[in-house]
Formats: structure tokens, sequence, C-alpha cells
């Protein structure tokens, strides 16, 4: 399966914004029992998408660093 460009991604930020807004519609007691359920449901689908944004940036970081100690010793 090809990997997704970067355009086809949400911003982390964003992210975080819907994680947010769908933890405080289920904590403010106003959905329904199915409606709290599909909304955590969504929740973890964006906290995958996230992590893995966040793994992605680890590794480029991980990179830099690492060319950065390469150029350092030579």
């Amino acid at each position: 399966m090809p990997k997704k460009s970067t355009e086809d991604q949400p911003r982390y930020e964003d992210l975080v914004s819907q994680i947010e807004t769908l933890v405080e519609n289920i904590e403010s007691g106003e959905l329904g029992l199915e409606e709290s359920i599909k909304g955590y449901e969504q929740g973890t689908k964006l906290i995958k998408q996230a992590r893995a944004i966040l793994d992605q940036a680890q590794q480029r970081v991980e990179s830099i660093d690492l060319d950065h100690s390469k150029e350092s010793s030579d």
C-alpha cells in the first residue's frame, strides 16, 4: 500500500483539537450511550493517527541528530 503524502494527512494540531472536542462532548454527559461509544471509537482512531505523526517526527529528529553527529565527527 503506498504511503500517503503529507498533504493527505491531517495536521497533528488539528487531530488534537478534534480529540479535545470529542472528550468534552463525552464528558459533558449530554450524549447518549451510543453517541458516546461512537465518539470514543472516533477518538481512538484520531489518537492512532496523531501517534503516527509523532512517530514520524521522532524518526526525522533522530535522523537529523545522526546526520549531525556524523558531520561533527568528520
